[in-house]
């Protein structure tokens, strides 16, 4: 009887606890069933585009983390040609590793899988962090989704800044939090960085919000935990292997950058239909800053500000500004709105059709074949470039495929003129590029002594129709795009 009564009683807590929890999801899908599907949204996106995930950097990325298990880590440049010899710093070291060791288990579909995900989780993030604020989730929606907009055209590609969202979101609501309850957990940040120091360049936006929050709580009574804060995250910003190296090379990335004419993400944002969300944030966020000023910190308005800044220097930086108005701007929409009463039935039906079709989607994208995830890079032009090749020509590519090519072909190494790594060229270098690529001046000096050319159909058409037009080259091969040219004999 005891027995029984024993088995009794522990079945119905069980019962009561599945019920409990049970109620609390139907009333968080209640409550948050558009936000649930603005970020649903989001993973659809980033899963149904892997394909086009893969760019230059994605290749630079995969190739590196290979070279640097294989070799150690990097010192000078053996990969091209133009470079060869030249100090390369690979700041980005750790994110490469990360992202080969996970081609080792699972191939360019597990990268790209979770390349998603770090991009969907960042989001997601950023939007929690907001409603933990205390924003209603309608507001949190509309940002979000703007904010979404202006995130998603430069978080698609897979690099390694995919690992940076993630700590950006944690390192401003760390300090977000702290405006309203101060605590020790602030002081998380100093790990962050150092993490993020050896993941991608991005830490020097994470490290520059700590440090100006820092300096603006100088005026408090706690000036030593300030003074911390100020000065500790440029620290953190040196943790890495080539500590000695980095502040040459941030100053080389963040004040001389030339190669803006040849990377489009590189120069200033200018008004177009991918980049609006971005100008809709700004004048929207600065409208509803001055409208809920009283309500709003210094260091809110000035983090909100710096990264719109950041945004219209380099549409590089639009990630940063999309998840900054995110954890800023809700709370100040909800004094500039009426709230409204949710339509609870149908919020449960919406949250539950949002997550049931995510979740079609990651398996759907996830049952994809190999060639579904690499149809951006086909190996029938590889495999002409490195027969034409042989073991001794040097090739002339596209920075979206020379990586890649080295990556397939590991003998092409040393062979390449260039790659994704435009820092290491020099200003002629750059110019003979620009030149090849408009046709002024003397625009074939680039390829002189180059067999093989690997040039892309769509951005380099009219130097290839020159080429052709010579009759110095020859087709043999065109897919995808890729088109691969090589040099007859006779010239």
């Amino acid at each position: 009887m005891i027995a029984g009564t024993g088995v009794s009683v522990a079945g119905k807590e069980r019962r009561t606890v599945v019920a409990w929890a049970g109620a609390r999801l139907a009333a968080a899908a209640e409550e948050n069933a558009t936000l649930v599907a603005v970020v649903c949204a989001a993973a659809f996106a980033f899963l149904v585009r892997v394909p086009t995930a893969l760019a230059a950097d994605s290749w630079m990325v995969l190739l590196s983390g290979r070279e640097i298990v294989q070799h150690g880590l990097p010192s000078r440049d053996y990969l091209t040609v133009w470079a060869d010899g030249r100090q390369w710093v690979d700041q980005q070291w750790l994110a490469q590793v990360t992202m080969y060791g996970l081609e080792r288990l699972g191939g360019v579909r597990l990268v790209l899988l979770a390349h998603a995900a770090l991009a969907t989780g960042g989001f997601a993030a950023a939007c929690a962090v907001a409603r933990r604020r205390g924003a209603s989730a309608l507001s949190v929606t509309w940002i979000g989704a703007i904010g979404l907009l202006a995130f998603y055209p430069e978080a698609v590609t897979m690099r390694s800044q995919s690992f940076a969202y993630g700590l950006f979101v944690g390192t401003l609501s760390l300090l977000l939090r702290d405006l309203r309850h101060p605590s020790n957990r602030v002081f998380l940040v100093f790990p962050a960085l150092a993490v993020w120091a050896n993941l991608h360049g991005s830490v020097v936006v994470g490290a520059a919000l700590v440090s100006l929050y820092g300096l603006l709580a100088l005026r408090t009574s706690r000036r030593g935990r300030a003074a911390l804060l100020a000065v500790l995250p440029w620290a953190c910003v040196l943790a890495s292997p080539y500590a000695a190296s980095l502040p040459s090379y941030y100053r080389w990335i963040l004040f001389d950058v030339h190669f803006s004419r040849f990377i489009t993400e590189w120069a200033p944002t200018t008004l177009r239909l991918v980049t609006a969300p971005v100008f809709v944030l700004a004048i929207g966020g600065a409208w509803l800053l001055g409208r809920g000023r009283e309500a709003t910190n210094v260091f809110e308005a000035i983090a909100f500000l710096a990264t719109g800044v950041l945004a219209f220097q380099a549409e590089r930086n639009m990630p940063w500004f999309g998840l900054a108005s995110i954890l800023v701007l809700p709370p100040l929409l909800d004094r500039a709105r009426i709230p409204a009463a949710p339509p609870r039935r149908a919020n449960r039906v919406l949250a539950g059709a949002a997550l049931f079709g995510a979740l079609v989607t990651v398996a759907a994208v996830g049952a994809k074949s190999d060639s579904w995830f690499l149809q951006r890079y086909p190996a029938g032009p590889a495999n002409a470039t490195a027969a034409a090749a042989g073991t001794s020509h040097l090739i002339f590519a596209n920075e979206s495929y020379a990586d890649w090519l080295v990556w397939t072909h590991p003998d092409l190494s040393g062979r390449i003129a260039f790659d994704a790594r435009f820092e290491l060229l020099t200003e002629r270098q750059l110019d003979s590029l620009f030149a090849f690529r408009t046709g002024l001046g003397d625009w074939r000096a680039a390829t002189a002594g180059y067999r093989v050319l690997v040039l892309s159909g769509e951005d380099e058409a009219p130097a290839i129709s020159r080429l052709l037009g010579s009759r110095q080259f020859s087709q043999i091969a065109n897919e995808a795009g890729i088109v691969v040219l090589l040099r007859n004999r006779a010239s």
